[in-house]
């Protein structure tokens, strides 16, 4: 039994949890500092809350915890431990300066505050089959979003989860020699030094840290292979085709324990990720292709956007094919994935942003769309680099096909999906055991 000011080294890490206190967590006002493991393992089972219940009882129980807590003890401030338990568990954690380390374990550092969180969990699955414990250093705020959530109980068992804000992570690697991690992936190197001058990554690092044990990860390789710094030894995410260039090619689409095999909707769910806005190019095809369905009596479909949504002066009648979510946490989009007919992207061949996704670069989408089996609308010119041909994805030649690829996902037969998410897995699973094989040959040859 704990409050929210006990803080031993029990109730820290637990891994057993027997609610034995007065006040339950199904109680409003329980202390339990656990009582949110009740609720999102209450989610699991047949006795789920509903959304908008689940979100108005757990913020209630939060706000009547602390009145009760009042209540029950009015002279709280009076109380040393409680000033050690504000310490020890809200105050102290920003200050962290050294991450979980156990024994063979992999260090997976994502220095970016705000993206690229979504390609960690698949780079610590690599690890973990290759049979390290891998302790990650990713912003606080992803890992409450949900990071993890489809990770299973075994998994979680070699996996630390550090609250370390940057400076700490920071402040670590540059005192340490490395000398009791097996190795450290930077998931976005990009983040600790300019994306032309590798090298001064190795700043942030204590001088006598083994250079050996450290890998980046490189999301966009056209500045340094312009400039002649690229290194063959960076992992990327895709292949690149510029200029010859060369790398590690480690895809990270593996998200946790996701449905991948469910039969197509009866109203067929194209998703999109990012805000959807008329004046964007992109989006103007979008909408644009959604009116012509509508206009050719094809209703049974709808377009759920993961971003924000805005359609001023966009008819009515096209408005509601739209269900825009908003800005959504890694959890909530998971789950919005796995009720997916199909990925909607809308790549422009003049677009420089759009054109590194078949050059030197690559989309985040991919990776969902590999990972969750959900195959993608694409243009065929940015098809075939990144896995995708008729067999596994919907693909069209010019923006004037776009409708009638959207139209080929809605008429598509059950069969026909089936056999295209088959054909998808199959790229998947053959690209994940390519990557594996791929990170550990560069592990490996750092040993030699």
């Amino acid at each position: 039994s704990s409050n929210f000011v006990n803080r031993s080294s029990y109730t820290k890490y637990p891994r057993v949890v027997h609610f034995v206190s007065k006040r339950k967590p199904w109680h409003y006002g329980s202390f339990s500092v656990h009582k949110d493991l009740y609720f999102k393992y209450l989610q699991m089972t047949p006795w789920a809350m509903g959304e908008d219940e689940f979100i108005h009882w757990t913020r209630d129980n939060a706000r009547d915890s602390r009145i009760a807590y009042v209540k029950h003890r009015p002279l709280f401030f009076l109380r040393p431990r409680f000033y050690k338990a504000v310490w020890e568990s809200y105050i102290k954690p920003l200050f962290e300066d050294r991450p979980k380390i156990g024994r063979n374990t992999f260090i997976v550092w994502e220095p970016c505050s705000k993206s690229h969180a979504e390609v960690v969990p698949g780079y610590v699955k690599y690890l973990l089959d290759l049979g390290y414990n891998v302790s990650v250093i990713v912003h606080p705020d992803r890992l409450k979003e949900g990071l993890f959530d489809r990770f299973s109980k075994e998994e979680m068992r070699r996996i630390y989860l550090n609250k370390m804000s940057g400076a700490s992570a920071r402040k670590y690697f540059a005192k340490s020699d490395l000398g009791d991690v097996e190795g450290v992936l930077v998931t976005t190197v990009g983040k600790i030094c300019d994306e032309v001058h590798f090298d001064d990554a190795y700043k942030t690092f204590a001088t006598n840290a083994d250079r050996r044990k450290i890998f980046f990860v490189e999301h966009e390789a056209k500045h340094a292979v312009d400039a002649g710094t690229w290194r063959d030894d960076l992992v990327v995410l895709r292949a690149l085709d510029y200029k010859g260039a060369k790398a590690v090619v480690v895809n990270p689409h593996y998200f946790g324990e996701v449905i991948k095999g469910k039969a197509k909707n009866d109203v067929v769910n194209f998703v999109t990720i990012g805000a959807i806005k008329p004046y964007k190019k992109n989006s103007a095809l979008i909408i644009e292709s959604v009116q012509k369905l509508h206009n050719a009596g094809v209703r049974n479909f709808k377009v759920t956007v993961i971003g924000k949504g805005s359609f001023d002066g966009v008819p009515a009648e096209v408005q509601k094919y739209f269900d825009v979510k908003g800005r959504l946490s890694f959890a909530e989009m998971y789950d919005e994935l796995e009720k997916a007919d199909f990925m909607l992207t809308a790549y422009e061949e003049s677009d420089p942003m759009h054109v590194r996704y078949r050059t030197t670069g690559t989309s985040g989408n991919f990776q969902l769309v590999y990972g969750f089996n959900v195959p993608c609308v694409i243009r065929d010119t940015f098809a075939t680099i990144n896995g995708f041909d008729d067999s596994n994805a919907v693909l069209y030649a010019g923006d004037d096909e776009y409708a009638k690829a959207l139209e080929r996902g809605v008429k598509m037969s059950g069969k026909e999906y089936a056999d295209m998410r088959q054909k998808l897995q199959s790229y998947a699973d053959g690209f994940y055991a390519e990557s594996l094989t791929n990170l550990k040959e560069l592990i490996d040859g750092r040993n030699e």
